[in-house]
Parts: structure tokens; C-alpha cells; sequence
């Protein structure tokens, strides 16, 4: 009787277990799922520094994107000429 018992109890914690084990799964799958709708919605990020900065102010507000930004290419361009 006692092993009847722990059979029973043993495949009511192996179903248990399986079942929470589904649940993670789906739980996982729909963040990564969010995740990669967010990124593929992100557009990069741009700052356009107007005319008659000086060269102290630019260089201001490159490190103040570089810090939030991590990776920066930049890009200079001529506004009558605009290719992009």
C-alpha cells in the first residue's frame, strides 16, 4: 500500500511539474516574441546638432549621446546636399 502511494504521489509531482514547465515555456516564448517585435520597431536614434555650435558644445552633446547610446557612428553632412 505504501508503495502504491508513493507511485501515486510521484507521478502527481511529475505532472505537476510538467505542467509548470508548459507554462514557463509559453512564458518565455511571448517575451522573446515581444522582444523582437520591439526591437525591429526601434528606429536609431539621431541628433542634430544645428548651425553655429561651437566646438566645445558639439563635443558636449556627442558624449552626452555616446553615454546614453553606447555604440555611435557619426555622420557629417552638408544640409544642401542631404543624401540620406
Amino acid at each position: 500500500m505504501a508503495e502504491l502511494l508513493l507511485i501515486v504521489s510521484l507521478l502527481g509531482i511529475f505532472a505537476f511539474g510538467f505542467y509548470l514547465m508548459i507554462r514557463l515555456d509559453r512564458f518565455l516564448e511571448e517575451n522573446r516574441k515581444a522582444l523582437l517585435r520591439e526591437n525591429e520597431s526601434c528606429k536609431p536614434s539621431e541628433v542634430l546638432l544645428p548651425h553655429g555650435l561651437s566646438d566645445s558644445e558639439i563635443l558636449s552633446e556627442i558624449h552626452r549621446f555616446r553615454e546614453t547610446h553606447g555604440k555611435v557612428d557619426i555622420i557629417l553632412s552638408d544640409s544642401k546636399e542631404n543624401t540620406f
